[in-house]
């Protein structure tokens, strides 16, 4: 399943995230492709320069004959016949010059004499002690670097040149006795010219193998796309339709959550509560004003304290039977901030909410929370003054669910905060006293923790704690 989810995360869901991931494809081939042409293109120009380097050996071995025909008799020293196989060598198109080297790789001699001395090339002694010719090529080598002098030296103008390098072991056909190496100096216009060659046809092969790969490339993933942009636009239609349906059921069955404490509580305090409001509202116009006043803010809070009684039987009473279903957390919270919204433009006081978590809750926990959150809006709405903001924030922590309602009131009295979730009379005009204490029975029937988190003359944060266990449905 999170395999799944992560692969749906990964599929593009605009044409922009199509052509960029085409385009991040597109590089990987061009690099890959271009890193095969690299390293196809070292290859040939190494088996290339290798095949001049053993042409030459091959030659220098067969000058051996020559060299002991001038003579008139065949030459026991094995470095003379070295040398001078060479020598002969050199007659061959294109060489520059030769150096001689012993055994050790120390430089003994040039030919010509106005040949630049220079110590061996690195690898090519090891080369040479095998018995394999060794091969260099130079694209720019300054012809300072060849000879010790030549006219042109004078202009202050040197010319620079390709060569090729190649060195060779000196020693008898019969034998393997190592006599030697010679460092034939080869013009290198020639081998320039063929490097040059290979690089244009890899090129184009790079370029014609790259657009070929390319388009398919996209022949195959544009048609996926497009289907998996369909899919996407039906889920997303699906999603719509079932957030719909869910919004419907969770209108239609609200109050389905059964709370015998709360239902006993509500049901007890109904009646009386009715017969309260008879009895002030009748004696109210026989009093004195002042009186009549004080019996005023008495209807007043009874009357809220019936409208309260009410909207818990409404929860309690109408769902009984009915099977629990999921209620989203964000539309838990729109439906609260659907009841305080008329409190909340009739304070002139700002309604914000922030939910950090995409869980569900079961509907008998989610109803009963709404009660309580209703409630502690309702009250922290009645605290802040005109132009202040009230917040319900929802955050997971670790299995806990959190509400936090956060007011910009004057804080709660201390001499009250031991009483805080007792019936007593309330210091808010028009306050009934056991909001809060009902909104506790409500938590503590619910297994929750319904606290006070902080209070201070900047306001108060009211924390609402539902665990896993308490929720029966808590879902990521």
């Amino acid at each position: 399943m999170n395999g799944a989810a992560q692969l749906e995360k990964m599929m593009p869901r605009t044409r922009r995230a199509f052509w960029l991931g085409v385009g991040l494809a597109l590089g990987v081939l061009a690099a890959t492709i271009g890193s095969g042409v690299l390293f196809v293109r070292d290859l040939v120009r190494e088996q290339i320069a290798r095949r001049d380097a053993e042409a030459l050996h091959a030659t220098t071995l067969m000058e051996q004959l020559d060299a002991a025909a001038l003579n008139g008799k065949e030459i026991r020293d094995d470095e003379q016949i070295g040398f001078d196989a060479a020598v002969l060598a050199s007659r061959l198109k294109g060489v520059m010059g030769i150096r001689f080297y012993d055994t050790n790789g120390t430089f003994q001699d040039s030919f010509p004499a106005t040949i630049q001395p220079m110590p061996i090339a690195p690898g090519a002694l090891e080369a040479v002690r095998a018995f394999r010719p060794h091969s260099r090529f130079e694209s720019f080598t300054p012809l300072s670097a060849v000879f010790i002098y030549l006219p042109e030296f004078a202009t202050g103008r040197v010319a620079r040149v390709p060569t090729l390098h190649i060195t060779v072991p000196l020693h008898r056909r019969d034998t393997e006795k190592l006599a030697g190496a010679a460092e034939f100096i080869v013009e290198g216009q020639g081998i320039a010219e063929e490097y040059a060659n290979l690089d244009r046809r890899l090129i184009q092969f790079a370029l014609l193998t790259f657009a070929i790969s390319g388009l398919l490339l996209v022949l195959m993933l544009w048609p996926a796309f497009r289907r998996a942009e369909q899919l996407n636009r039906d889920l997303t239609l699906r999603g719509e339709r079932l957030r719909r349906a869910n919004e419907e059921l969770a209108l239609a069955a609200r109050a389905s959550a059964l709370g015998a404490v709360s239902a006993h509580l509500m049901h007890g305090l109904r009646n009386p509560l009715a017969s309260l409001s008879q009895f002030i509202s009748s004696h109210a116009k026989s009093q004195t004003t002042l009186e009549n006043g004080e019996l005023q803010d008495a209807l007043s809070a009874s009357r809220r304290m019936q409208s309260l009684v009410e909207q818990t039987l409404e929860v309690l009473g109408d769902a009984r039977g009915e099977p629990a279903y999921e209620v989203a957390i964000k539309e838990l919270v729109t439906g609260v901030q659907q009841r305080v919204a008329a409190l909340a433009a009739r304070r002139q006081v700002g309604l914000v909410a922030e939910v950090a978590t995409d869980g569900t809750l079961s509907s008998r926990t989610a109803n009963l929370a709404s009660l309580v959150l209703t409630n502690l809006l309702e009250n922290a709405l009645e605290s802040t003054p005109a132009g202040g903001t009230v917040s319900l924030s929802v955050a997971r922590e670790a299995e806990v669910l959190c509400f936090r309602v956060r007011d910009q009131g004057p804080g709660f009295p201390d001499h009250l905060r031991a009483h805080l979730f007792l019936p007593v009379k309330s210091t808010r005009e028009g306050g009934s006293g056991i909001g809060l204490a009902i909104s506790k029975q409500i938590a503590d029937h619910l297994g929750a923790r319904l606290e006070l988190e902080s209070s201070s003359p900047e306001g108060c944060v009211f924390l609402l704690e539902i665990t896993c266990s308490a929720s029966e449905a808590l879902t990521p």
